[in-house]
């Protein structure tokens, strides 16, 4: 989990992508490459980072980016939180075994990222910004904000692909990705519209237990997920306020009283899922008109809330099967 753990869109808009916290529109993010000595620039949320040459040996220290590079084709020489990538991050490639964990994303060891000599590491500015001078001290940081609540999440993970393309020599690979994720989100709109679903009020949870106990999270309209799931056409019908500046609200049963008639989407872990295990038998859960109508619908427990376009294209994808689109 985060914390212990997205009108028809031309291709041509990839050139174009918004302009979010950290970037300006029309310039790939603020992403250029070139220069003598093959020399590339980067904005990142601090301002531009200089590398003398395109990134071979890069350290990850987000799940986000490390998504990110795997669809980029790029291996990372260190990941943060390897072990446990696989169980939340479904969609896209792997990580293989062979790349060494550098302990976790919100303290990972700087002593081990020194080992592995590497020439950039990609860090989260929620997570890295106590120990950023330390980091730099070991090589070129890119540091990107993709939590802070704003109206274009979306539009931030899309230009954080190609700005992590662009360090990395594969600009025009990750606007083909960001485009083909665009083309995704206007068929899925498209086909939820002649399905009859197009405005269909959903509620986004998840769940996992805590000293036994079933702990439920609903997703807020500051969510990156649930803007995901308004692109293409559905409403969000939680209004609860966040507990967390990603955009959830931490809720009890009783709380999900007000969004009983809507369709429950929700992801849990095969292996910790209380909304089949704890609350199966809680009369008030029982009694919520989702779960009546049997309009509550398990996602793929690799449904990663908080990725890249990848991610968010698996969340469609899995969004648009439960709705039977």
């Amino acid at each position: 989990m985060r914390k212990t753990v997205l009108g028809v869109l031309a291709t041509a808009a990839v050139l174009a992508l918004g302009a979010c916290s950290s970037g300006t529109a029309g310039d790939a993010g603020g992403a250029t490459s070139g220069g003598s000595g093959g020399k590339v620039s980067v904005t990142d949320s601090t301002g531009t980072v200089h590398l003398p040459r395109t990134a071979t040996k890069v350290v990850s220290l987000e799940w986000s980016y490390t998504e990110d590079l795997l669809a980029l084709g790029v291996t990372p020489v260190g990941v943060a939180d390897r072990a446990t990538y696989g169980d939340w991050v479904g969609a896209g490639a792997r990580v293989p075994s062979s790349v060494p964990d550098v302990s976790t994303r919100a303290q990972p060891s700087l002593e081990k990222i020194k080992a592995l000599n590497p020439d950039l590491i990609i860090a989260e500015k929620s997570r890295s910004t106590a120990n950023l001078a330390q980091l730099k001290e070991i090589a070129p940081v890119l540091l990107f904000d993709a939590y802070t609540p704003n109206t274009k999440l979306v539009d931030t993970t899309d230009t954080n692909l190609v700005r992590i393309g662009t360090a990395v020599g594969r600009q025009g690979k990750a606007k083909d990705l960001v485009g083909a994720y665009r083309k995704k989100v206007a068929a899925a709109k498209e086909k939820l519209a002649r399905a009859g679903k197009a405005g269909t009020r959903i509620t986004l949870l998840q769940g996992f237990s805590v000293n036994g106990q079933p702990n439920i999270r609903a997703y807020t309209n500051h969510a990156q997920a649930v803007q995901v799931l308004t692109s293409i056409g559905l409403v969000n019908a939680w209004q609860g306020k966040d507990s967390d500046p990603s955009g959830f609200t931490s809720t009890g049963v009783e709380g999900l009283t007000p969004v009983s008639d809507s369709t429950a989407l929700y992801v849990a872990l095969k292996s910790d899922d209380p909304f089949t295990g704890a609350l199966a038998t809680n009369a008030t859960w029982r009694n919520l008109g989702f779960v009546k109508a049997k309009k509550l619908h398990a996602l793929d427990p690799g449904t990663w809330f908080w990725g890249g376009p990848v991610s968010n294209g698996m969340l469609i994808d899995q969004a648009v099967a439960a709705l039977g689109a």
